[in-house]
């Protein structure tokens, strides 16, 4: 396997999901140190690290593959939710990320975030730093057109599952972007204003 996507869910979904991943929790921590890449969008990213404190107080446990934890807001009402754009780093280049974030969720300890947030939340209310970051891991909260929006991160992706797959550095032949380019410039426009 080269690539592992993951997408959560409301916190009883969480806890279904907790209990199914932590049969395989030597499996997935394996295909980590592999080099296989991991994709992790919202519970998934907050399901990666130690645990999980829901709305009531319950402590879903994670993988603890990394160091990171979650607890949710205790009012309902009160979420991250929102356009985002972060800053991120991709193989040495600052790219402009845009995405959409729902959570609830509050995450804590990040060694190594994803990007530093230009507009929106992030990891807690009103974060300077979105998401966590390795060279095979994005663990973000940015949901939804997070690939589509974003082609830059798309070839990243592309690019390290095919360097792995091959065992060498592989060069892409570019794409014309231009019409997502074009796309991008107006929600940046309007996002960073």
């Amino acid at each position: 396997m080269i690539l592992y996507l993951q997408v959560g869910g409301a916190d009883n979904e969480q806890n279904i999901l907790s209990n199914d991943l932590l049969k395989y929790k030597n499996n997935i921590k394996d295909a980590f140190q592999n080099g296989v890449f991991f994709l992790l969008i919202c519970g998934a990213y907050q399901l990666f690290g130690k645990y999980y404190k829901d709305v009531d107080g319950n402590i879903i446990p994670g993988l603890e593959i990394f160091d990171y934890y979650t607890e949710a807001n205790p009012d309902r009402k009160k979420r991250c939710i929102g356009n985002i754009v972060i800053e991120a780093n991709l193989n040495n280049i600052n790219s402009k990320i845009i995405g959409f974030e729902n959570h609830g969720g509050q995450t804590f300890n990040i060694s190594n975030p994803f990007g530093k947030v230009l507009f929106g939340n992030g990891n807690k209310f009103e974060d300077t730093e979105e998401g966590y970051f390795e060279k095979n891991v994005i663990a973000t909260y940015l949901h939804g057109p997070l690939l589509s929006k974003n082609p830059e991160l798309c070839d990243y992706i592309i690019k390290y599952c095919l360097d792995k797959k091959y065992n060498e550095n592989i060069s892409l032949e570019p794409l014309n972007d231009e019409f997502e380019n074009l796309c991008r410039t107006q929600l940046l426009n309007r996002f960073l204003k």
